[in-house]
Parts: structure tokens; C-alpha cells; sequence
């Protein structure tokens, strides 16, 4: 008899764990659901895979960041070095999903693959979606075809690399896509049909010793723009502590001639400036956004606000300049 792959998964909490009173109900509570006992719950799972199941968090994503990211990665670095596992798959909440596979991109070195999957229905829902989306993962990492040490992320049937998945819904089973780009597979039944290419970012790993070293990260604000707010979100914001700032502008990068020009002069000040925009699939180019680029004011590329913000955090935190900060951001915008 062949030997099943041994997947180790990670529990953090989120809807996939939830628990609500009826099966119609869109109210639950998250967490509620044991790691051993969720994967018991996937019929089939133990047929193509050794799974060990822990739990890392009870929580729902909306209270993860960082500090419980630093956590997961440091598990997932320890559990992919070791003999005795052949790939990790992670559950997580959707709200942070995007953030938490980006920033394990940027900060991870794994040796054996690694997926994140979530749920956009609790466990007790007439028709849950976790079971399904946890069998895919387990999958997902257990064929040949995706054995390399990259961060994937796989939802409703397709799987994404980790770096590029953002959420486009709040509510449908479709809410996760690529972009840019497309999925690298899709899950037929229990076939996984790969389209090729690697699921690593352009700077996949790049922040290793951020990890290593356990370095604090600097605080980085967003502000988001809405038509007609002139130069108020600025004027209200305290920047004080602040060594970045995202603004989530308009279209590719646009904003109100008073904004631009009071950000010219907080970029003067030390604080490093990046320019995304409020939309969900996003692109600012130097030539695009205003005011227009300088070492301390930088397009995004198509990094979304909250990818920009963690990536800036993670730059700052190494004590990177502006200069080779708009480098590293210019990885997202290379191929447009």
C-alpha cells in the first residue's frame, strides 16, 4: 500500500470552526470547533492523506495581525523542516486571509508546501463550505504536481498563490481571486489540474530575518479617500509615531491637489509615503498617481492598501530608505 503524505494541519479559528444555533443562521461563533474534530468532520480526507491537526488560535481573523502571524510562521518554518511532515496546511478567518498568506510569503523560507484555506460559511450551515475547501487544501499539497516550498492559498475549488489572493466578496463561496494573474490549479473532484508557474512572490522570503531576529515592526497608518475630503484626512491624522503612511486613493492613485501637496511635505519629514488605491484590483503607476513620485512617496504597484501597509512595515523594520523601498515595491508593478 503507498504512503499517504503526512500534512500537519494548523488551526487558527475563523468561520471554518464557527458554530451557529441553526443551520440557516448567519450569526455564529468562531473557534468553536476543535482542529481534530474539524478534520474529522471531511469525509474522504484520511484517504489521501496522514493528517495531525493543532491549534495554534480560537479567534476569528479579525483579531489576528502580526503578532499571531510571527507565531504561525515560526510553527510552519519548524514543522517544514522537519522529516517527519510533507506539507502544512493552515485554517484561517477570510476578514485577514489576503494579509496573513501575503506577509508568510514575505517573512517565510518553508522547505515543504504550505496552504491556508477558510470557510465563508460556519461549520453548522446548511450548505458549509470549510469541509470541501480543507479537503482541496490537504489535496492541494499532497500531489506531485505542487511539492515546492511556496504559500498557496485554496478556496472554492481554486488554488492561488498565497501572495496574490484578495478578497472580492463578503459574503459569496467565490470571494477569493488572483491578481494579478490567475490560479495556478483548479480541484475537479480529486484531480487537481495545475496550469503550472510558481506561487512565490518576486521578494517571496525576503523578510526571513525579520522572522529570525523577532524584530518589532514600525507602526504604518492607511487613509482611505473619499470624494470631496480635500486635505482632511490629513489634517486629522496624527502622525506623531508614525514611520509610514498608505493612502488609498482614487482610480490609479489619484487624490485632491491640497492632499498632494500636504503629503509632499510629510514625505519631507521621514515618513514614507505609498499611494494605493480604494480599489480591489489595483494599479498606480508613478505616471498615475499623484502627487508624483519621489524617494519618499511611492506607487504601490498592484499592491492593495493592506498589502502595501505590511510590506512597508516589514521594509521599515529592516531599515530600509526610501529609495530601496520604492525598489522593492517596483517588484509589484514590473510586468504591467
Amino acid at each position: 500500500m503507498a504512503i499517504r503524505p503526512r500534512i500537519q494541519l494548523l488551526s487558527t479559528g475563523g468561520t471554518i470552526s464557527g458554530f451557529g444555533r441553526t443551520a440557516t443562521e448567519t450569526a455564529y461563533e468562531y473557534g468553536q470547533i476543535d482542529a481534530c474534530d474539524l478534520v474529522a468532520t471531511v469525509d474522504g480526507l484520511n484517504h489521501i492523506a496522514d493528517v495531525q491537526a493543532e491549534t495554534l488560535f480560537e479567534v476569528g481573523s479579525e483579531n489576528l495581525g502580526p503578532v499571531q502571524w510571527f507565531k504561525l510562521a515560526n510553527r510552519i518554518e519548524e514543522l517544514t523542516a522537519s522529516d517527519e511532515v510533507d506539507g502544512v496546511v493552515v485554517t484561517h478567518g477570510t476578514d485577514t486571509l489576503e494579509e496573513a498568506a501575503f506577509f508568510l510569503d514575505l517573512v517565510c523560507r518553508p522547505k515543504k508546501p504550505v496552504a491556508l484555506t477558510a470557510a465563508m460559511r460556519p461549520a453548522t450551515a446548511l450548505s458549509a463550505d470549510g469541509p470541501a475547501n480543507l479537503y482541496q487544501a490537504v489535496l492541494a499539497i499532497s500531489t506531485l504536481k505542487l511539492q515546492g516550498p511556496e504559500i498557496f492559498v485554496v478556496m472554492n475549488g481554486q488554488v492561488i498563490p498565497g501572495w496574490q489572493v484578495i478578497k472580492t466578496d463578503s459574503v459569496a463561496l467565490s470571494s477569493f481571486c488572483a491578481y494579478p494573474g490567475g490560479a495556478v490549479g483548479q480541484i475537479v473532484n480529486s484531480n487537481l489540474l495545475a496550469n503550472g508557474g510558481p506561487g512565490s512572490s518576486p521578494i517571496a522570503g525576503q523578510f526571513h530575518d525579520v522572522l529570525r531576529k523577532g524584530l518589532e515592526l514600525p507602526n504604518v497608518d492607511i487613509i482611505s479617500l473619499r470624494g470631496g475630503c480635500g486635505n482632511r484626512p490629513i489634517l486629522s491624522w496624527d502622525g506623531t509615531d508614525c514611520k509610514g503612511l498608505v493612502i488609498a486613493g482614487f482610480g490609479a492613485g489619484t487624490m485632491p491637489d491640497s492632499l498632494a501637496t500636504k503629503l509632499a511635505e510629510i514625505s519631507q519629514s521621514g515618513c514614507v509615503v505609498v499611494v494605493s488605491s480604494r480599489l480591489s484590483r489595483v494599479i498606480v503607476l508613478s505616471d498615475t498617481m499623484s502627487p508624483g513620485e519621489s524617494d519618499e512617496i511611492i506607487p504601490s504597484g498592484f499592491l492593495n492598501p493592506q498589502k502595501s501597509a505590511l510590506l512597508l512595515c516589514l521594509a521599515l523594520a529592516v531599515g530600509l530608505n526610501g529609495s530601496d523601498i520604492a525598489k522593492l515595491f517596483s517588484n509589484f508593478s514590473s510586468n504591467l
